[in-house]
């Protein structure tokens, strides 16, 4: 790793983010569908377990796909699936435990990382008009020990979310709890080229805002688009 304080993403995201995302703060990467937050988490991981670190990879959408990690990892998947802690909630309620049991874990396995990969799709399921007020406690606690966790424990978390549109704007689902807690909110979103993304910095502790880069997901992994501008 090559530096005390971020984690390389292995992506054109470094050059954005200075290095990399900070190991003591909630990192929020947020995009719809096929932007490419799925391709990050698990650069992150592949960069991670090469420090000789463990993953804590709770996926919640069943998006973690062997076959990419394969190709991210150059054909070495399973050099590093084996060293990926991997929870599968399937409702908000096991997902709400499994967050809660992270403190243990952290204290019992040698995990350089945390991905929840997505944060919100199960609480969009569950949550009504009823239960608004108790599911979103239900995140905010959940957020709660995964800050707690980056700043005691010094372990970077990465978290993925959903997007809804308003009039054509792209949002963060749970908007304002997520914003709370991320200490760095990363926005993606699809290009009319095919493959092409671009990234942008929503909220940073020492970043501008608006800052971003376009990159292209390819089979081996994420690649900077050399004549789009960072500014």
């Amino acid at each position: 790793m090559n530096d005390c304080n971020k984690i390389p993403t292995n992506s054109p995201l470094d050059k954005l983010l200075k290095g990399g995302i900070e190991s003591d703060a909630v990192t929020n990467i947020y995009g719809e569908a096929g932007s490419g937050k799925t391709n990050i988490a698990l650069l992150c991981a592949i960069s991670v377990i090469n420090g000789n670190k463990k993953v804590v990879f709770i996926d919640t959408e069943g998006g973690l796909s062997f076959e990419r990690l394969n190709q991210l990892a150059n054909g070495n998947g399973s050099h590093y699936l084996k060293d990926i802690l991997l929870f599968e909630p399937k409702t908000w309620q096991e997902q709400c435990k499994r967050v809660k049991k992270l403190n243990d874990l952290v204290e019992q396995e040698n995990v350089g990382l945390i991905i929840i990969d997505s944060m919100v799709s199960l609480y969009r399921l569950e949550l009504t008009n009823d239960n608004f007020h108790q599911i979103n406690r239900d995140l905010s606690k959940q957020y709660s020990t995964l800050s707690n966790i980056c700043r005691s424990k010094n372990i970077p978390v990465l978290v993925t979310n959903q997007v809804y549109s308003i009039a054509g704007k792209i949002e963060l689902t749970s908007k304002t709890i997520g914003r709370y807690w991320a200490k760095t909110l990363i926005r993606l979103e699809k290009l009319e080229k095919p493959g092409h993304r671009v990234a942008t910095i929503v909220k940073h502790r020492s970043l501008p805002e608006e800052k971003h880069i376009e990159f292209v997901i390819v089979e081996n992994g994420l690649k900077e688009v050399g004549k789009f501008s960072i500014f």
